[in-house]
């Protein structure tokens, strides 16, 4: 039993147990290898082609479609499973079961449906992923460090992003020999023990925690707004100023997946066509907007708390950094088509994801504020909008690209940088789409 049953007992301890940071770290952990497996498809695509030249490029295109579909089918139900079971045992679920989908690849032999049937429950798996983790934060971490928190887990997950290549073509297929059957064997190991990791270490909250004391409880606690009708399922509210920060945070959520997918799929082929780099430079320069993601997370997570520490107020804290985030991130992306050596066009793609994926927090955050009881609920709604905006960004940015080339598509992703910016001045995350 949690030693937090014995708040009110004189003499109990009055420093904090550190047992929130242990979750932290599972957290980010979990975050960095959701993104090392999800890009793991795309390391290994040339030599599953190779291998089998009878899949079309129609037929990789519906392979590659299967992951978000299904990632956005199960954005709510995973969410609702979250809010109603608790984090801990869902979560070790969903880990194993994306490894195995992860690994199963390689025992598909190439036969079109076996691949799709993997890569749809790979996407079903992971979709729990974030909304879990942001209900786990949000039981665990104060409300004016938690933001910081989500910032950092955010980060891992563009780290994971960018060590994907280097673990599994360099390391693994490059330096290690191994074919890419047997490299996808070996990351799948991390996340069997990632997922019996969870199953041991983590609890739902700090109270069902045997490590975590009464202090520390009491410190998660602060700043939390008390309901007497906490027992009650949540419902929906009342005020319909909720509904407008609703449809604009969904706005937000499906532009700004949207304009992702221009590093997500066209940035190596940016720079092989557009600027004509050899694949040794292409893939050293390639991965340099996730690194600035990864810190502009952090920077955008921290950004948030000293802001409502400063008396900003919750609202236009997380709206400031949003909406300065995504309009910087626009105008440098569209900069940056105009920039002809390649590699300078990273950096400064760099800079215009660091500015981007500041915004990302500020997202957890207001969800976290807006859902209550309800975020990973919440979450899961937003996700699956965002899905939806990725899934229509191939055709568009395809469509763009083919009429307007280069200087079209980047256009193109700039305005939906802007278009998720402006969204966060009618966004008011004090209001509560439920009511606790």
């Amino acid at each position: 039993m949690s030693r937090c049953a014995n708040s009110g007992v004189a003499g109990e301890v009055d420093r904090p147990t550190r047992v929130r940071w242990l979750i932290f770290a599972v957290a980010c952990a979990v975050s960095w290898l959701l993104y090392v497996h999800r890009y793991a498809w795309g390391v290994i695509k040339p030599e599953f082609r190779a291998e089998f030249p009878h899949l079309s490029d129609i037929d990789v295109g519906w392979l590659d479609s299967a992951f978000m579909a299904a990632y956005a089918l199960g954005q709510v139900p995973s969410g609702l499973a979250g809010d109603w079971l608790g984090p801990r045992g869902l979560l070790a679920s969903m880990i194993l079961v994306w490894s195995a989908a992860a690994a199963g690849i390689a025992w598909t032999g190439g036969l079109f449906w076996r691949v799709f049937g993997c890569r749809a429950a790979f996407g079903l798996a992971q979709a729990g992923g974030y909304p879990i983790v942001s209900r786990m934060t949000r039981n665990w971490f104060p409300l004016v460090r938690r933001t910081t928190a989500q910032g950092v887990i955010t980060a891992m997950g563009r780290f994971g992003a960018a060590c994907a290549s280097p673990i599994i073509a360099t390391a693994l297929m490059g330096w290690c020999g191994l074919d890419w059957r047997t490299a996808l064997y070996v990351i799948a190991v991390p996340g069997v023990l990632l997922a019996v990791l969870v199953a041991l270490w983590a609890r739902d909250s700090p109270r069902q925690h045997p490590w975590a004391n009464a202090a520390e409880c009491q410190l998660i606690d602060e700043g939390a707004v008390s309901s007497p009708a906490a027992s009650r399922q949540p419902r929906l509210a009342r005020d319909h100023r909720a509904y407008l920060s609703l449809g604009m945070l969904l706005l937000y959520a499906f532009a700004s997946t949207f304009q992702d997918q221009l590093y997500v799929n066209l940035i190596p082929e940016f720079l092989r066509v557009g600027r004509s780099l050899d694949p040794v430079t292409m893939g050293f320069f390639a991965p340099l907007p996730l690194i600035g993601g990864a810190v502009g997370a952090i920077i955008g997570g921290v950004l948030n708390d000293i802001l409502i520490r400063a008396g900003v107020g919750r609202r236009w804290a997380r709206s400031l950094v949003g909406l300065t985030g995504k309009a910087l991130a626009g105008v440098l992306v569209g900069l940056s088509v105009f920039v002809p050596d390649g590699r300078l066009a990273m950096v400064v793609l760099l800079t215009a994801r660091l500015f981007s994926d500041w915004s990302l927090p500020t997202q957890w955050g207001a969800i976290t504020d807006m859902g209550g009881r309800a975020a990973a609920t919440l979450f899961a709604l937003v996700n699956t909008i965002g899905a939806v905006g990725g899934f229509a960004a191939g055709p568009i940015l395809g469509w763009l690209r083919q009429n307007y080339d280069w200087t079209g598509l980047f256009f193109g992703t700039a305005a939906m940088c802007l278009a998720a910016g402006l969204t966060w001045l009618f966004i008011d995350c004090t209001k509560k789409v439920l009511d606790d």
